[in-house]
């Protein structure tokens, strides 16, 4: 099982980012093998505004968003307060961005692997949990 990071999903997405050929190969073999994918919900804004912003296109962003609600290929998981007090520690002892301390600090509660393309949550993650490229 995966976490899945907003930068994965960005660039899977998004045809014109860097890392979108790995990120789809990864995906592409998540799903032949039925790999279980999760995401906390911020996700959602994290994937629109990545969108929005780095493309310039709110309507697709919308549009990717409506998509990924209806699909189902990512189980979106809410951030409880145990998750949050977790994921505030870990950014704390890390020194590891807020939302990127909640994937990590899910992907810790869960005992799955995270999937990422942002190189300090990689690397810094690595001390907490599994932390992967595609």
């Amino acid at each position: 099982m995966a976490i899945i990071d907003a930068s994965v999903y960005i660039a899977l997405v998004n045809a014109h980012e860097t890392h979108h050929a790995s990120s789809w190969a990864w995906f592409q073999h998540a799903q032949t093998t039925q790999e279980h994918l999760s995401a906390p919900v911020i996700l959602l804004a994290e994937v629109a505004a990545g969108l929005s912003r780095g493309v310039g296109n709110p309507a697709l962003a919308h549009q990717v968003i409506q998509h990924l609600l209806r699909s189902n290929i990512i189980h979106l998981l809410p951030i409880t307060p145990k998750l949050a007090t977790r994921a505030a520690a870990i950014a704390a002892d890390y020194q590891i961005r807020g939302c990127d301390a909640i994937y990590i600090a899910l992907a810790e509660q869960s005992g799955d692997y995270l999937i990422t393309l942002d190189q300090q949550q990689f690397e810094r993650g690595a001390a907490v949990i599994t932390t992967r490229k595609p």
